[in-house]
Parts: structure tokens; C-alpha cells; sequence
């Protein structure tokens, strides 16, 4: 064995150790998610509107005919408010509870949040599976959503991932271990996209949670028996340690205390367009599906497809973008996020204007690499934030990214419930083009700050000897 392999065999086991928990947890987000919204469509259809089961089915049996189209119209506006609670929901508790997590995590170890957040998922897709055998209220399913997101869901999840990364690789690997870790979120993405509609169209909703559920075991498993701990010294700390006030005042300290080697006004800048972004995209897909399947017909099988589609192609997009960009052209990160935002003003724009199918598809293509936004926007605040801080203060646009659809899905919801289609174009996707907008104005004022500070000349004392 060469010096060579030597060296790449610690990368290849410590990538691999990662991989399959947080690929398990992905997919099985990813077999629920539409699936869910379809389910809380059929029983607000029996319970809410009390409609009897014969016409409830047509929602799932011929969801493009203008029957189920018209009795669409009419569900939509309720079944929404339930998805906007859900939403709240899951975004609201991540978002408090990622302010403690990285202080608590670095106290108590890595896997005590690795196996909390795992359990959690556990208890919800359990609960979802019991829940979908019986024909309850559509409002029960929102319920199981408490205990997985009350640490953090799968922002807590990630921040462990990234944690574990950080505690066992030196520098020079960690950019690509990350990769990885990005990579493997996509795949269980994809994979789960691609698998639900032949799940749901051969065994029904029991079985999609059921398979949800078995991943989250699988993975809660995995990690309790094969993950180490990375922590040295780890305390054996209670979970009533990890809400401390003491972390959000060393947090707030850091990012906004005045000091050298701080750009505040970048980072601030940067913070607010991430999470204007975080925003539309969550409110975008808090309703994108109601939109297809009022619009165009589409049904689950469908529109699992696009997204998965969507997922697989974004990836590559980003990644060949960003290195033509950067490294071939040389163009600087602000450059890079505004012809980012530019594709999504453009992909949010063709959706309003769409009529058909593969005007979504089109909507999509363009679209693409607006996944570029988040990775550079955070480069430009690691690169405006003293080292010994980039931890915290990525950890408070982390939280503030996680609360951003709390705004956004309400917002969105609101305005599609009010402009349901037919109206041409959709207004919702109006307002993302108008932000978008707003995107790019701020990304150029970024650009203006940065330049500006690398143009002040900093005079050096000068000891004079006698």
C-alpha cells in the first residue's frame, strides 16, 4: 500500500460513517413530504368539508379531471391553514432550539444530538404510519411534529454532521468531507423523490410512513452502535443543559460587537439576503404543489418526479457553476450570488407566467443554478468574520434561515388561498420575482462594501530608533 492510500483510507472511513445515517434520514423525509400534503388534502376533504368518500377519492384516483379540479378549489383553502400550522411548526422550534445546540453539543458531545434528533424523526414517522391506518382528523397529523422538531429536526442533524466533521479532519480535508456531507443529503433526496410515487401507487399511505419510519430506525440505530464520539471530555449533561441563556449572549456578542477583522455591514447584509431567500424558497414550496395539482392536474406521482428530477439536476448546476465561475473566470462571490439570484428572478417569473407543463419544467431548467446562492453567501460572511467567531455567527444566520419560514410560508400561503388559479399570472409568483429583485439590489451593495473596505490604507506606527 502506498503512502498515497495511506492517506485516503482515514478520508474514505470518516466520510462513510456519516453517509448512511444522514442519507436515511433524507429519504425518508423526502418518501413523506408530498405523500403528507396529499393525505392532509383527502381528510380535510372528508372531515372538513364533510364530503362523502366517493368524491373525497376522485382527489387521488383522477385528480386532473375537472371534478376533482373544481373540489380542489374548495379543499385547498382549508387543507392550507392546517399546512401553514404544520409549517410553524416545523420551523419555529428548530429555529429556537439551533441558538443552544452548537454551545450544548460542544458540552455534551456530538452523538446525544445526533440520537435526539433521530428519535425524534422516529416518533414522528411511527406516529404517522398509526395515524394513516385509520380515517381521523386531518389536524392529528400535525401533532407528531412537535417532538421531532423540538431539537432541532434536521437543522440539529446537520449541525452534529458538520461538528463530527470538524472534530476529526484537518483543514485541508474538511472542504471536501462537507461536500460529501452535502452530497449524501442530495442523494436521500433524490432517492426518496424518485421512489414514493411507485410506493404510494402499489401500497397506499401506511406503507410510505411505514418505510419512512424504518429509515429513521435504521439510522437512530446506525448511529448509536457505529458513530463515535468526537468530543474529548464530553460531560455527561442532562437535556435541561442545553437551554442556557449564557449561549445566546456569547452568540449575540459576536455578531455584533465592533471589532477588527469584523465587517459588520457585509455580514449583516449577507445574513439578511440568506434569509430573504430561505423565505421565498420555503413559501415557494410551502405551495407548489397546490399550484400544479390546481393548475395543471398533477397528482403525487407527478409532481415526486419534477422534484426529484429538479434535485438531481440542481446539484451538478451549482457545482460545475460556481467552479466555472470562480476558479475559470475568476469572478469575485458577489458576482456569483447575483447571477444566482438573477436565475431565480428568472425561473420565479416563467412559473407565474405558466400555462402548461413544461413551462414548469422550463421554470425549473432556469432556475438551476440559483442553488449557488447559499454556499457563497455564507463565503462571503465566513470571509468578512474573525475566525474564532465564523462558528457562532454562522450558527446565529443558521437559526435566523430556519425562522425566515415562519414569514414566508404564512405569506405565500395568504396570498395563493386569496389567488387561487385560474388567475393569470399567479401573484404568488410575482412576489418572488419582486424579491428577488430586491436580492439582487442587496447582493450589489454588498459588492459596493466590500470593495470599499479593501481600499482603505492602514497606516503603520512606526518606532523610530534613538
Amino acid at each position: 500500500m502506498t503512502d498515497t492510500e495511506i492517506a485516503l483510507e482515514p478520508f474514505k472511513v470518516r466520510f462513510f460513517i456519516l453517509a448512511p445515517p444522514v442519507t436515511l434520514l433524507l429519504f425518508g423525509q423526502a418518501l413523506t413530504g408530498t405523500v403528507l400534503t396529499d393525505l392532509i388534502l383527502y381528510r380535510t376533504c372528508l372531515f372538513s368539508l364533510n364530503i362523502n368518500r366517493t368524491e373525497c377519492n376522485i382527489l387521488r384516483t383522477n385528480a386532473s379531471s375537472p371534478e376533482a379540479i373544481k373540489l380542489e378549489a374548495e379543499v385547498q383553502p382549508y387543507a392550507s391553514m392546517i399546512l401553514l400550522a404544520k409549517s410553524l411548526i416545523e420551523n419555529l422550534l428548530p429555529a429556537v432550539a439551533s441558538l443552544f445546540l452548537g454551545s450544548w453539543s460542544d458540552r455534551a458531545g456530538r452523538r446525544p444530538l445526533f440520537l435526539l434528533s433521530l428519535a425524534g424523526f422516529t416518533i414522528l414517522h411511527v406516529s404517522h404510519t398509526l395515524i394513516s391506518i385509520w380515517d381521523t382528523n386531518p389536524w392529528y397529523l400535525v401533532i407528531p411534529s412537535v417532538p421531532a422538531f423540538s431539537f432541532g429536526g434536521v437543522c440539529a442533524v446537520m449541525i452534529a454532521a458538520m461538528c463530527h466533521i470538524s472534530d476529526i479532519t484537518a483543514e485541508k480535508e474538511r472542504t471536501m468531507l462537507m461536500t460529501w456531507l452535502q452530497a449524501s443529503v442530495f442523494l436521500g433526496i433524490i432517492l426518496g423523490r424518485f421512489i414514493t410515487p411507485w410506493i404510494f401507487e402499489h401500497y397506499g399511505y401506511t406503507a410510505v410512513f411505514g418505510a419512512s419510519a424504518v429509515c429513521c430506525i435504521l439510522a437512530l440505530t446506525y448511529t448509536y452502535f457505529i458513530v463515535p464520539e468526537t468530543v474529548r471530555d464530553a460531560s455527561k449533561e442532562s437535556i435541561r443543559e442545553v437551554f442556557r441563556i449564557s449561549s445566546i449572549r456569547e452568540l449575540l456578542i459576536s455578531s455584533l460587537q465592533k471589532r477588527d477583522g469584523f465587517h459588520r455591514s457585509v455580514v449583516w447584509f449577507a445574513i439578511f439576503a440568506l434569509t430573504l431567500t430561505g423565505l421565498v424558497f420555503q413559501g415557494e414550496i410551502s405551495i407548489e404543489f397546490l399550484f400544479t395539482r390546481a393548475r395543471l392536474g398533477w397528482d403525487v406521482q407527478h409532481y415526486s418526479y419534477y422534484s426529484g428530477i429538479g434535485y438531481m439536476l440542481s446539484m451538478p448546476c451549482m457545482v460545475i457553476g460556481v467552479t466555472l465561475f470562480s476558479r475559470v473566470l475568476g469572478f469575485s462571490d458577489t458576482l456569483i450570488s447575483g447571477i444566482a439570484f438573477a436565475a431565480c428572478l428568472g425561473g420565479s417569473l416563467t412559473e407565474a407566467l405558466a400555462t402548461k407543463s413544461w413551462h414548469i419544467y422550463l421554470a425549473a431548467s432556469i432556475g438551476f443554478f440559483g442553488g449557488a446562492v447559499e454556499p457563497v453567501m455564507r463565503s462571503v460572511i465566513s470571509k468578512s468574520v474573525p475566525a474564532k467567531d465564523i462558528g457562532k455567527v454562522l450558527s446565529l444566520t443558521k437559526s435566523l434561515e430556519t425562522l425566515s419560514p415562519l414569514a414566508g410560508a404564512p405569506l405565500y400561503t395568504l396570498i395563493y388561498s386569496h389567488y387561487l388559479p385560474p388567475i393569470y399570472p399567479s401573484p404568488v409568483y410575482l412576489l418572488s420575482t419582486s424579491f428577488f429583485a430586491v436580492l439582487i439590489l442587496v447582493t450589489v451593495g454588498i459588492g459596493i462594501l466590500i470593495r470599499k473596505s479593501r481600499d482603505i490604507s492602514y497606516v503603520p506606527v512606526v518606532v523610530e530608533d534613538n
